[in-house]
């Protein structure tokens, strides 16, 4: 049996473990086939978005010794779908339906007691055991009396309401499942349709990654994390991170250089080369290690989306053909973004963005609250089942001295800034590094993240409807201690290529002023508004378009009276 999917379809709807509709079934994908192994991965950005993804689970002791293994180093590899060899699957649940008289059989072929030999279809129940990840075909007795079996269906998806009786006598077998699991974890299974997300919860991540190996290096010998976090803080001059001004403080950037094994004749040789020094100090010496840590690795990916491919205001000015667009991006555009409180807001044409599936959960969704099951090779390493693709995406920067005044407004105590970079500084000092930005502590962190993810969320339900596309085709990257987030186009949904690029250089404006002075009451009002203020009518997003699960979102941080809007309206 052959069936065609997209990799897209193959990433988020066909990995192992999980079962699928194809070809008038249902089966379990057991493996990928020959999956082809992706080289051209930054391993260390890989397990640090991997640390930070499954650190819900860890902090519950539910992660399998997954984070652990990160921190020392194991192995994880990244794999990609094979399209010669495509992927392996069973039927699955083995308990097949007489269509005719809804008997219930162990095979899908052969002649049922009512005469029917038409091919048989299959009850789509499985039963899962959340504490060990087993995924079983239900148990159904037969009539002791007459050795047959058969199913009332209920019309509703409640494994509860169903009927299993003996199509001889009518008498009632049983109602619903039932049945411990056999693993030394003990506890009984659960049942519910296939398709159900309790059955399979897939679990990933997204990180920027080059297709090119030399571009990770050359972002790397630029100075890495640290020399990306001076540039974008420092208004990201240059085409790329290679192109920035260096700041005077040569002694970190001679540390770095030793840490990554470099003899000093050539890390002499290195900062001599480097550009022309600022004489802003480096900003890192002040901050937490944990927020200098979680702002550098932003920074170096901001840093790789941009080294190939970046388009600003500034080029589309520079390459007008008339008065009229020359205008709008002169003066039009740089209002609208200052109304909104952005620093900026770019173009990458050729965004290369990594989604890899790590793993999976059976049970409550929620993270940390069922077993974390991930992928692993018989030598105990990882896997890391994943696309890497090239897109166009928008990079959206919020103005640090916006930022600044909003947080001081309500209540932080941050040191006083003229600037830009200032602000920055002053509030990566406010924050402590969220490892987790599902469940923050820091009310800091709590409002860093809820501003830029909400702010996120309202651009996106606005850009598709001025773009003229699917909400669920675009997703989001998050950069909180970078103050930004991307906005991409996802090889899914109904998404012509173009979109964004179209946007930016037409309707930016537009769509700004819509999101500045538009309605943001939510038609569930007050219910919506006295649960947080965020909902699916307002703004949340379908999953996978949102990669903190619709959490740390509130209107009340936009606009209402003394959200981010507001302040910037009133000045």
């Amino acid at each position: 049996m052959k069936e065609m999917r997209s990799n897209s379809q193959i990433l988020f709807g066909h990995l192992p473990e999980q079962t699928v509709d194809a070809a008038g079934g249902i089966w379990r994908v057991r493996r990928w086939t020959d999956a082809k192994l992706e080289s051209a991965i930054d391993p260390q950005a890989l397990r640090d978005e991997l640390v930070r993804a499954a650190f819900a689970w860890s902090a519950e002791n539910q992660d399998g010794g997954f984070v652990g293994d990160l921190l020392k180093n194991r192995t994880v590899r990244v794999k990609s779908v094979n399209r010669e060899r495509g992927i392996w699957c069973e039927p699955f649940p083995q308990l097949y339906l007489c269509r005719r008289c809804m008997r219930l059989h162990d095979t899908p072929t052969g002649k049922c007691q009512c005469g029917s030999a038409s091919r048989r279809g299959q009850l789509p129940f499985v039963g899962y055991h959340p504490a060990c990840g087993a995924l079983k075909t239900p148990y159904v007795k037969k009539c002791q009396k007459h050795g047959q079996r058969a199913v009332k269906l209920p019309g509703t998806a409640s494994a509860t309401e169903l009927v299993f009786y003996c199509p001889v006598c009518n008498d009632t077998i049983h109602r619903g499942f039932g049945a411990s699991c056999d693993c030394d974890q003990g506890g009984a299974l659960s049942f519910t349709v296939h398709r159900s997300g309790n059955v399979f919860k897939p679990r990933g991540v997204v990180l920027i990654n080059p297709p090119r190996r030399e571009i990770l290096q050359q972002v790397e010998a630029a100075g890495g994390g640290e020399r990306a976090l001076e540039w974008v803080l420092g208004g990201m001059r240059g085409r790329t991170v290679a192109d920035a001004p260096a700041t005077t403080d040569s002694n970190s950037l001679r540390k770095m250089l030793r840490e990554r094994g470099f003899d000093e004749a050539t890390i002499d040789a290195m900062v001599t080369a480097m550009p022309t020094q600022s004489q802003e100090p480096s900003l890192t010496a002040r901050l937490q290690d944990a927020v200098t840590e979680r702002a550098q690795r932003e920074a170096k990916q901001i840093a790789l989306a941009n080294f190939e491919s970046r388009v600003t205001i500034a080029d589309l000015r520079d390459t007008s053909v008339n008065s009229e667009t020359r205008a709008l991006y002169d003066r039009t555009y740089p209002a609208s973004l200052k109304r909104a409180g952005l620093e900026r807001v770019e173009l990458v044409d050729r965004f290369p963005v990594l989604t890899g599936q790590f793993g999976y959960t059976r049970g409550d969704p929620t993270p940390g609250k069922t077993r974390l099951r991930t992928y692993r090779e018989t030598s105990g390493d990882y896997t890391v089942y994943g696309e890497l693709a090239q897109t166009e995406a928008l990079f959206l920067r919020l103005d640090p001295l916006w930022i600044h005044k909003w947080m001081s407004a309500r209540g932080r105590p941050l040191s006083p800034a003229t600037d830009a970079r200032g602000a920055a500084a002053a509030i990566l000092q406010d924050v402590s590094g969220s490892t987790n930005d599902l469940n923050v502590e820091s009310e800091a962190d709590r409002l860093l993240i809820t501003l830029i993810h909400s702010f996120c969320h309202a651009f996106i339900k606005r850009a598709a409807v001025f773009a003229g596309i699917e909400r669920n085709a675009l997703s989001e990257l998050v950069l909180p201690y970078c103050f930004g987030f991307f906005v991409y186009s996802a090889a899914r949904g109904d998404f012509i290529l173009g979109g964004l690029q179209a946007l930016f250089e037409s309707d930016l404006h537009l769509l700004l002023d819509a999101l500045v002075e538009d309605e943001q009451r939510c038609a569930l009002d007050p219910g919506c508004n006295d649960n947080g203020g965020a909902c699916a009518v307002c703004l949340h997003l379908g999953e996978p378009s949102c990669r903190m699960f619709n959490t740390m979102l509130a209107r009340s941080s936009l606009a209402g009276g003394d959200g981010y809007f507001d302040l910037t309206a009133s000045y």
